[in-house]
């Protein structure tokens, strides 16, 4: 009540001023909501730092899964003990819908009830947590690559191309699994900052478009401003590529290693190799061309070039091909080894000349189906702000579940490797202490239903 003594005390000293029993009254009610506001607040910051508290010893609590590699396998150990929680996520068989099924746990709207749903995505989150903070920029992209094939179902792609010898661009296979039913999608993985420009292997993409007919580019770009992923997707196929390749932001075709010359076919001027290409019959005729420009790895080009003639001397009837055909598998066949394709092509990556794609450019380009697919938090106070948003979705059950999970592994491991026995047996006695706990609270759980919101 000092507050409400000083303010009517002020207010008494002021100059001219009338006091009433009205203007008493405003000034006692004026006094009182300061205070009460002033407690409110006090009091919502203490339930609000409890709250954090809470959500940041949750997460803590939460098994700890090492993304790696292993994850590209569907047959490896590692990847089934992660399909158990990447399981959880939803959306169907393209790339936007999984990811915007995985995206609406950080909706502070979010109206997702089920506990399986919540927890299985916080882990997931903190699985990109640790693909992107954990390894450095070399081994980050191998890594994010398995992490992306276990919540695609994919399979992680890593053969040589038993023809040409090079590496294949394609970094999974998604939906895998799927194949069957023909959804299975070729992906090439990008993980960069947020201004850099996209570039590829010319002679990888012109291969896997040949196998393929089309490669999706998931993008994911890091933001170390607010530790949030901001993730793309466009692709390329064998109608659209060229022009991708060559158009600048503005509209403009490219100059350059990096632009026309890539396509170059001999004895033609690019312009001229652009309109030849452009006027192929079919994709046959243009993926042999194709590998007849400047920019596509000689080595590669000599191995098929073998793989060619090896064909064609084992067909009874090669003149019954299209003559079109023909002709070009002889133009290759003749100029097989010749000196004058080593023109721009790349010394230390046998994927052969690389082209780029600005940052900026990827939104102009409207025949390549650029999307921007939203973002996701990488941080540590990004996952725990999300796992805040579900705490009263979880009751004190779950809660106390995992920690008395987490408190079981670390009682047993104490039992296990402390040498002062005394010690070591009291530990023993709470994790048996420990396993009662969890075993009631799941007969529990398992007794109530486990309703999910899918919104």
């Amino acid at each position: 009540m000092s507050d409400l003594k000083k303010i009517i005390k002020e207010e008494y000293d002021k100059k001219n001023t009338i006091i009433t029993p009205k203007s008493l009254m405003n000034m006692i009610n004026e006094a009182l909501d300061a205070v009460y506001s002033s407690e409110v607040k006090e009091k919502n910051n203490k339930l609000n730092e409890m709250a954090v508290d809470k959500a940041r010893e949750f997460v803590l609590s939460l098994p700890k899964f090492a993304p790696s590699e292993a994850w590209g396998d569907p047959n490896s150990i590692d990847r089934q003990q992660a399909n158990r929680v990447f399981g959880v996520i939803g959306g169907g068989s393209t790339v936007s819908e999984k990811l915007k099924f995985l995206q609406r746990i950080t909706a502070p709207d979010s109206k997702i009830t089920s506990p399986r749903r919540i927890i299985s995505s916080i882990i997931i989150l903190e699985c990109l947590s640790a693909v992107i903070k954990n390894f450095n920029a070399a081994s980050a992209g191998f890594v994010f690559e398995g992490f992306m094939s276990a919540l695609l179902r994919g399979t992680q792609e890593a053969d040589i191309d038993p023809i040409g010898g090079n590496l294949p661009i394609q970094d999974l296979i998604a939906f895998s699994d799927k194949e069957e039913e023909g959804k299975a999608v070729p992906i090439s993985l990008k993980l960069l900052n947020m201004t850099t420009g996209i570039h590829g292997s010319y002679t990888n993409l012109i291969d896997a478009l040949n196998s393929f007919g089309r490669m999706v580019y998931i993008v994911a770009r890091k933001s170390n401003a607010d530790d949030n992923i901001a993730i793309e997707e466009f692709t390329f196929n064998r109608e659209n590529f060229i022009d991708a390749i060559l158009t600048t932001a503005t509209g403009r075709m490219k100059k350059g290693k990096k632009g026309p010359l890539l396509f170059q076919l001999p004895d033609m001027t690019p312009e001229q190799s652009l309109v030849a290409l452009k006027a192929a019959d079919s994709w046959d005729e243009m993926y042999l061309m194709l590998q007849n420009t400047a920019g596509y790895n000689p080595s590669v080009r000599a191995k098929r070039q073998a793989a060619v003639k090896s064909t064609i001397d084992a067909e009874k009837n090669p003149n019954a091909e299209d003559e079109v055909l023909d002709d070009l598998r002889e133009s290759i066949i003749k100029d097989w080894g010749s000196t004058k394709w080593g023109v721009l092509t790349e010394a230390k990556d046998q994927g052969g000349t690389q082209w780029e794609i600005s940052q900026p450019t990827l939104a102009t380009l409207g025949d390549v189906d650029y999307k921007e697919l939203g973002e996701l938090p990488y941080g540590e106070e990004q996952v725990i702000a999300v796992a805040r948003i579900h705490m009263d979705k979880l009751n004190s059950e779950i809660l106390d579940l995992f920690t008395a999970t987490q408190q079981l592994s670390e009682n047993v491991n104490r039992y296990f490797l402390v040498p002062n026995r005394s010690t070591a047996i009291r530990s023993g006695d709470n994790a048996i202490e420990n396993s009662v706990q969890i075993q009631n609270t799941l007969r529990s759980q398992i007794q109530s239903t486990d309703d999910d919101v899918d919104v």
